[in-house]
C-alpha cells in the first residue's frame, strides 16, 4: 500500500480520494447487504464482491467484523441519531417534538434507506448484532426531555392521560422504523404506490397525536396539545 494511505484517518468526511472512495463503497456494500440479508449471513466475501474490490482490501480498512460493526455504528448509524434527537428540548411542547422528530427520522432514512430493515433485525430484535453498539449512542437526556414535556403535558389536562410518557419515544421509533421497513411491501400488496414521505410523516405524526379520535374531538384537542 502507498505510504499516504497507512496514515491514520481524520475525523469527519475526508477529502476525496482513492482511500476514502474504497472505504466509502465498502461501507454502503456493507449496510446494503446487512439490510437484505443480515449480518451474520454477511461475508467479508460478499462485502468486498459488492463493492468491487477485493477481500484484501476490506481486511486493509476493516481487520475483522467487529471493527466493521463500529465503523457501521460511528459514522453511519450515530450521526443519524444526534441529527434525529439533537434539537429536542423538554421546554417545548410534545406535539411539536413528536413532528421534529418523525420529519428528521424520515429524512435521514430517504438518505440511508438501508437503516429501518437493518434496524428491525439488528437493534430491536433480541441478540441483533449492533444493538449493544447502537444503544451507547442512544441519547437518553433528550428522550427524557420528551417524557417531561409529555408529562407536563399531561398534568395540564391538555394530553391523553393513558398515554406512558417513558414509552413514547419508543413507540415513535417503532412507529417509523416498521412503517419504513414495510412501506415497499405495502404498496405491492394493495398494488399502489409507495406514500410519499411527507404523507407518511402526516399519517404518522396524526396516530401518534390522535389516534383514531372522531374529528369533533380532534379539533378541540389539537388546540390544546400545541400549547
Amino acid at each position: 500500500m502507498p505510504a499516504q494511505l497507512k496514515s491514520a484517518r481524520r475525523p469527519g468526511r475526508p477529502a476525496a480520494s482513492p482511500e476514502f472512495d474504497a472505504r466509502d463503497r465498502l461501507l454502503k456494500a456493507a449496510t446494503g447487504l446487512f439490510a437484505a440479508q443480515g449480518v451474520a449471513a454477511t461475508t467479508f466475501v460478499t462485502i468486498a464482491q459488492r463493492a468491487q474490490l477485493t477481500p484484501a482490501m476490506l481486511h486493509y480498512y476493516f481487520r475483522n467484523r467487529e471493527q466493521l460493526l463500529d465503523a457501521v455504528v460511528e459514522e453511519r448509524l450515530a450521526p443519524l441519531i444526534r441529527s434525529v434527537w439533537g434539537p429536542v428540548e423538554a421546554r417545548e411542547a410534545p406535539a411539536e417534538l413528536i413532528r421534529g422528530i418523525v420529519q428528521r427520522m424520515l429524512a435521514g432514512i430517504e438518505r440511508m434507506s438501508w437503516v429501518p430493515s437493518t434496524w428491525m433485525r439488528e437493534v430491536l430484535n433480541e441478540g441483533g448484532l449492533l444493538r449493544g453498539r447502537v444503544l451507547r449512542h442512544l441519547p437518553l437526556d433528550k428522550v427524557r426531555a420528551l417524557s417531561q414535556s409529555l408529562a407536563r403535558a399531561q398534568a395540564r389536562g391538555e394530553a391523553n392521560p393513558e398515554l406512558d410518557p417513558g414509552l413514547i419515544a419508543f413507540s415513535l421509533i417503532g412507529l417509523v422504523m416498521m412503517h419504513m421497513a414495510t412501506i415497499q411491501l405495502w404498496a405491492e400488496i394493495f398494488d399502489c404506490k409507495a406514500p410519499s414521505r411527507e404523507a407518511l410523516s402526516r399519517h404518522i405524526t396524526g396516530l401518534l397525536l390522535h389516534g383514531l379520535e372522531p374529528a369533533r374531538h380532534r379539533k378541540r384537542n389539537a388546540t390544546s396539545i400545541r400549547k
